[in-house]
Parts: structure tokens; sequence; C-alpha cells
């Protein structure tokens, strides 16, 4: 794993241990008898999930610079409109981009400056409308290569996944243990996180791969790559081991 990944998420640990609704005296009580009789089963597993971005941000800037204010607004003002008539053709909801404008002056000189901030979730949308205003447009226009990212809920979903993906492959592992000897798989006692890691890129990237070689990176693919989040989790689990009952059968 290259040593350039960026790693930038610090969760919480997990902890958890399952008692009975007992008073505190006699639980204590049973629990140091338990421990005595009971047999369990510890496994340490892990889980790597990887989760592409599902958004893209696009920022638009169209710029002006004249001796009347009315010329500067009226130039800057029309390469806007035919902006927005772009992104109207293409469905893009008036919620999904912001409009800053800034205007100053430097003695007689009049700047006008407007930028528009286009948020996707079509990546070929996005390639598209990119295309299309860079075609059409002066070089008043500027339009910034897309920026990858994920969706607050999405990145959530998936360290929740991390962690359940890795209990279940601790869980299917106890089973096939306890099976191999003829017995049954009871109950969680423990489940514990021993550790997270979370990285931005690809986790099998190149380790001479440089920070101005990722930056320099033109196509979709590889700017798609280097946004998408791969989550490690490491947890401990204990369970319980049950023998089977032995069934007699009575004789005829």
């Amino acid at each position: 794993m290259s040593s350039n990944t960026i790693k930038w998420f610090n969760p919480a640990e997990v902890y958890a241990q399952f008692t009975t609704g007992e008073e505190p005296e006699k639980r204590e009580k049973a629990t140091t008898n338990d421990k005595q009789d009971r047999k369990d089963i510890q496994i340490t597993e892990s889980a790597e999930l990887s989760l592409a971005p599902d958004k893209a941000r696009v920022l638009i800037l169209c710029s002006s610079c004249k001796e009347s204010v009315e010329e500067v607004k009226t130039s800057v003002n029309r390469r806007v409109e035919y902006i927005l008539q772009t992104l109207k053709s293409y469905r893009i909801k008036d919620t999904c981009y912001k409009i800053n404008r800034i205007l100053t002056r430097q003695e007689k000189t009049y700047f006008y400056e407007t930028e528009i901030i286009v948020e996707f979730s079509d990546f070929l949308k996005c390639e598209e409308v990119s295309n299309l205003l860079v075609e059409k447009l002066d070089e008043t226009v500027t339009v910034s290569p897309p920026v990858f990212y994920h969706s607050t809920e999405r990145l959530a979903n998936l360290r929740c996944q991390a962690c359940v993906s890795a209990v279940k492959n601790a869980k299917n592992k106890a089973l096939q243990v306890v099976q191999m000897f003829n017995q049954i798989l009871g109950p969680p006692i423990t489940i514990r996180e021993e550790s997270y890691e979370e990285i931005m890129g690809t986790p099998n990237e190149h380790p001479e791969t440089s920070e101005s070689q990722k930056k320099h990176a033109h196509s979709f693919h590889d700017k798609i790559m280097q946004a998408t989040v791969t989550v490690n989790m490491k947890v401990f689990v204990s369970f319980e081991i049950r023998e089977k009952a032995i069934v007699h059968k009575r004789k005829k």
C-alpha cells in the first residue's frame, strides 16, 4: 500500500459485551461461575470494503474586464445565461448549482467575475456538459476538472457495513471451527474493534506513485480511482461453545 495514500478518518472504537438482565450481585456471581464452566472460542477477523465516489463538483468561472460597469456585466451575464440554459437542457436542477458574483474596480477599470459551482450525480452528464462548455465558449470562461467525492450518507453506510462484514466473517470462521469438533456455536460474549483504517485511493497503488503524478491524472477513470475510499476493519469476537445434546433412542 502506498505510503502517500491519504488516511483521513479516525472513528471511535466499537466494544460490546453481552450480559443478562439480573441484579448486579447475582449477575457478578453468576458470571464468575459461568466463566469457570463456559467454553468459548475467540476469533480475530477483518473485512475490507471499497466505495467509488457518487458525486462530482465542477467550477465554471466567467470573467471580464472593461471600463464600464454595464459593459462588463453584459459581457459576463451573456455567457452565464448560456451556461444556465445548458444546465437546464441537461435537466440539472436549480438546487444542484450555486452562483457567486464579484465586482471589483482598479482605477477606471471594472473587473466582474461570476462563478457557478455545479454538483453532478451522473458522471457521464458531467463529462458532456464540461466538454460542451469548453467547446462553445471562449477563453473568458474556465471550466475546472471535476472533483469527485462521496455523499455523507453513502460514506457513513460504508463504515457501518465494514464493521458488520468483519463480525460476519468472524462468526463464519467460528462456526466452521466448532462444527469440526461436533459442537454448537452459541451467542457472542464479546465484540471488540481491534483496528480501523480508512484510505483514499487505490489500495494496490504502486508505492512509487508520487503526489504530482496523482494530481496530473487526466482521465475520468484515474480521478474516480483516486477518490475511491477503502475501509479496513479488524474485530475480535468471542462466542460461547455449546455441546450437542445426546439423544438416546428407546429400545423396542
